[in-house]
């Protein structure tokens, strides 16, 4: 049986530090998640401020997805010349809503970010725009996982407990 309480000190201790972490590790790994930082979230939030682990929890989130675009960049270098023009009249195509499509993909947690991330990394779409639609739809996101858990460890403690 899972024993809460324990589980809520060992998070707890990591304060807001763990939610940065929690959200960097959750989203840096490529296509399968290792680590489940919605868990993670949830359980701080539940114990600590849930505003200020949701803010946390996405920013770390959005660097960690931010990690994907180097490796698109990077593959671009390794692709032939003639696929390297088709992606620039993507970019161009993709920079109007852009900034949308990747809020978007970042704010909903069953989207797979990573097939985007790359794929803006291999168009070159500018990174600080990029950014900073990822962080803002992480942190949308991992506010919620923080408030889920703020609101409803009273549930789950009568449910494991």
């Amino acid at each position: 049986m899972l024993d809460l309480t324990f589980l809520l000190k060992l998070v707890s201790d990591l304060g807001y530090v763990g939610a940065l972490l929690a959200g960097l590790l959750g989203s840096s790994s490529f296509f399968i998640s290792f680590f489940p930082s919605y868990i993670v979230i949830a359980l701080l939030g539940a114990t600590l401020n849930p505003l200020i682990v949701g803010l946390l929890g996405g920013v770390g989130a959005g660097v960690g997805q931010f990690l994907h675009y180097y490796i698109g960049l990077g593959g671009r270098y390794l692709m032939p010349e003639k696929w390297k023009g088709r992606l620039d009249v993507w970019r161009k195509k993709i920079d109007k809503y852009g900034v949308l499509l990747i809020f978007a993909f970042a704010a909903t947690p069953l989207t797979p970010d990573d097939i985007i991330w790359i794929a803006l990394g291999a168009i070159r779409y500018p990174k600080l725009k990029a950014l900073m639609a990822a962080v803002s739809g992480k942190v949308v996101l991992n506010l919620i996982y923080a408030h889920v858990g703020y609101f409803g460890l009273g549930y789950l403690t009568e449910l494991f407990l």
